[in-house]
């Protein structure tokens, strides 16, 4: 049997090296995205919620790193409970459809409620679409669908803003009142939580 030449071993050496680093470092990453997820992973482990947040999407859209949809919620849970509204969010989104984590419609409202709270306008937006529907961790209520809707479509969220026309034509003038009422009730709760979290920093 003829010996293998010193190539052969070189290609397993570097196969094996390759298969230590990130996955996306082998598919081109540039020196500056490579760093980037460095920092943001060495933040994210010292307990920086904008960081964990960023982290989990690493791991969710598989940048930098193998892509595991369970790393990606426990990144967003350690940011979520530490009260960052677009991490609650994200964690909403993934126990709602059981991403990563086991799909409990209850829990990803609370979520889904954490974040509106703090003026999260696609949380809004989903929660109004979830009363608008009911059955999925919240009973039908189109008053709330109402407030929601109108809080989340302030902001760019035009889909919201179509939904909400297709949703008054259904209302009575009362329910309508009462969902403007409601609205303005959301939008102070919420201002009165931004600026007690503001005093609090």
């Amino acid at each position: 049997m003829k010996p293998r030449t010193p190539g052969f071993w070189l290609i397993v050496a570097t196969v094996g090296l390759l298969a230590l680093l990130p996955m996306k470092a082998v598919a081109g990453m540039t020196p500056e995205e490579v760093k980037a997820f460095t920092e943001t992973k060495a933040k994210a482990e010292k307990g920086d919620p904008v960081a964990q947040h960023q982290l989990g999407y690493y791991f969710s859209q598989g940048r930098g790193v193998a892509g595991s949809s369970e790393q990606a919620a426990a990144w967003f849970r350690k940011a979520a409970v530490q009260g960052y509204a677009p991490a609650q969010y994200s964690l909403g989104v993934r126990t709602f459809a059981g991403i990563g984590v086991a799909s409990d419609q209850v829990q990803a409202v609370t979520w889904y409620r954490k974040a509106a709270q703090q003026g999260h306008a696609e949380a809004q937006a989903m929660l109004g679409y979830l009363y608008a529907i009911g059955g999925n961790g919240v009973a039908k209520d189109e008053v709330e669908a109402y407030a929601y809707w109108s809080l989340g479509g302030i902001t760019e969220q035009t889909d919201f803003r179509i939904k909400l026309t297709i949703l008054v034509e259904k209302m009575s003038p009362s329910q309508i009142a009462a969902g403007k009422k409601r609205a303005k009730e959301l939008q102070k709760e919420i201002e009165a939580k931004i600026d007690a979290k503001k005093a609090g920093k």
